[in-house]
């Protein structure tokens, strides 16, 4: 019974900084690329993190890099998936895009995950099919250039969207790659390879990132991304998906946008139109039907042996 309640009360842990730490992360991204450069800025917030994480691993191993190539490519490719490919692009896109819309469509990353696996050949259960039809109308919704959702940039729109499948990709892969078997080590060296490569990618699309330039109140944003946002935040997302099932992992996906609706509404007096709230509410319950539904596919035997392979990594 001890043995049970020890991981029960773990993902419970987790879920929690999940569900209040992300959810606040949008609000602070929308201020940090008030006045720093947003590859940039994230290039930077992942390499500070990924050096602070790493460094406490080697300190407590007492070995440098305390990984197999096996356990670094694995690294590098959901490093460069979750963390280039979809905060580096929520981060660009939230140049243009309210935090509480971006928090929405980003929500749609398990709609996304289902989406894959059914075309891994997994055969979905009909609630799976209703959610993600549900899912997509509201994604459509939000994604109306200047109509129900509001004057909202459409690029913007469609570069977090762009963020949300990447994301997927990323957390559909994550059981089924070797990954370093400590949390915190895995998502330090996927930051050190992510951070340095949004950097680069930063400084070749014209970026200038001067520190003259940046506010106070994107410096402190800043802070709190590289603390809190990437620290706490992203060490619990990677031991959730290499854990627990991805059904249970994902369901910060419907939490996170409605802490981000009202934060934005009430500190950046961010506007919640009919369209905006429709939407929303349409991919939030596609959501929670997608991951119901597959949470007992999730338990399957194959499911279970491919997290394993993640954990003995």
């Amino acid at each position: 019974m001890t043995g049970d309640a020890r991981p029960s009360w773990l993902i419970g842990a987790n879920l929690l900084v999940l569900y209040v730490v992300w959810g606040s992360t949008y609000l602070a991204i929308r201020v940090m690329v008030e006045t720093i450069p947003p590859l940039s800025g994230a290039g930077i917030r992942f390499l500070v993190a990924g050096v602070l994480l790493h460094g406490w691993c080697v300190a407590r191993t007492r070995r440098w890099f305390p990984v197999s190539r096996q356990e670094l490519r694995g690294a590098a490719v959901i490093g460069v998936l979750i963390i280039g490919g979809g905060l580096g692009l929520l981060t660009l896109g939230e140049r243009t895009v309210p935090s509480g819309v971006a928090a929405l469509v980003i929500a749609s990353m398990p709609l996304w995950v289902a989406v894959f696996r059914l075309l891994a050949s997994e055969r979905p259960r009909p609630v799976v099919l209703l959610g993600l039809l549900a899912g997509f109308s509201g994604v459509a919704i939000l994604l109306a250039p200047s109509g129900w959702g509001g004057p909202v940039a459409f690029t913007g729109l469609v570069i977090v969207l762009a963020a949300a499948i990447a994301e997927a990709i990323g957390s559909f892969s994550t059981p089924r790659v070797r990954l370093p078997g400590n949390a915190l080590l895995s998502a330090g060296v996927q930051m050190l390879v992510a951070g340095p490569l949004l950097i680069v990618v930063g400084l070749l699309a014209g970026e200038d990132p001067n520190p003259a330039s940046w506010s106070g109140a994107s410096w402190w944003a800043l802070l709190y991304l590289i603390g809190p946002g990437s620290i706490l935040a992203f060490g619990s997302l990677i031991w959730l998906l290499t854990h627990a099932p991805v059904s249970v992992a994902t369901t910060y996906a419907y939490v996170n946008p409605a802490i981000a609706l009202v934060l934005g509404w009430l500190i950046l007096d961010e506007h919640l139109t009919p369209g905006i709230l429709g939407g929303g509410a349409l991919i939030i319950v596609a959501v929670i039907l997608v991951l119901w539904g597959e949470r007992r596919p999730a338990e399957s035997p194959e499911a279970e042996d491919s997290r394993s392979a993640g954990k003995r990594g």
